[in-house]
């Protein structure tokens, strides 16, 4: 944030049951105007899009990263015209069947990670480690970093975590990607252990005017362990006259 804030306005609005946000109580909001899932990519493109509303922002580019690149896609598909230019991080899609099935497993692994919270050990150090060796190719140097990110996860509210992954494992993410007009860049790195990065060709071109950019030597979070080359990119992207 800091470093793009050079250049851009930035907003970084955590999404529900995320970060310092509240999750979401789908008997209040069961679905969104459109009929959309609450914990589905549109559903909480919805959220995105009350907070654009209320900050009155007509046009923006948007960066998503992660399971935020499927809500970052899905507020693109349902709101053309209010994004300019899209960054998707981090993020690949399935091409078949037994690859959703594949993915869904993953994520089942990594919510055993969500349930580990409750043990006396999360708090520590050496979980925290743990938890960035997953997360990062090399880890930081500065325990500061993985203590900071241990925060985010404990913060996650588990119900959310669960709910939004099972959601998000349909077909709707890949077609609203096949029929976005605006420019969209996906940013991966060649060790992610978490998003693997092997479609991410296929990815990105699924996107009409998608482009692939890749990063080495780092894992999940490009923008904590390559900050510098990640914003270098995003800068490019959003700045150029010929995406």
């Amino acid at each position: 944030m800091r470093a793009l804030s050079d250049a851009f306005c930035c907003y970084a609005p955590d999404l529900p049951g995320f970060g310092f946000s509240a999750p979401l109580d789908e008997r209040v909001v069961p679905r969104d105007d459109n009929g959309a899932d609450a914990f589905s990519h549109r559903g909480l493109a919805s959220v995105v899009l009350e907070f654009l509303d209320v900050k009155k922002i007509v046009r923006c580019d948007v960066v998503g990263h992660s399971y935020g690149s499927g809500v970052a896609i899905a507020l693109a598909a349902t709101q053309p015209a209010r994004v300019r230019r899209l960054v998707i991080s981090n993020f690949s899609t399935f091409r078949d069947e037994r690859e959703r099935r594949m993915i869904a497993f993953m994520h089942g692994v990594t919510g055993l990670m969500v349930k580990a919270r409750r043990l006396p050990f999360a708090r520590s150090d050496g979980f925290a480690k743990l938890l960035g060796s997953r997360y990062f190719h090399r880890l930081p140097d500065d325990v500061t970093v993985l203590r900071d990110g241990l925060d985010d996860f404990m913060q996650m509210d588990e119900r959310t975590a669960d709910l939004t992954v099972k959601a998000s494992l349909g077909w709707e993410t890949p077609r609203d990607l096949a029929r976005l007009p605006m420019p969209v860049m996906l940013i991966h790195c060649r060790d992610d252990q978490i998003m693997p990065p092997r479609n991410a060709e296929y990815t990105a071109g699924l996107a009409p005017h998608g482009k692939l950019v890749w990063i080495d030597a780092c894992g999940h979070l490009p923008m904590v362990e390559k900050t510098e080359e990640f914003v270098r990119i995003v800068k490019h992207f959003l700045l150029d006259d010929n995406p």
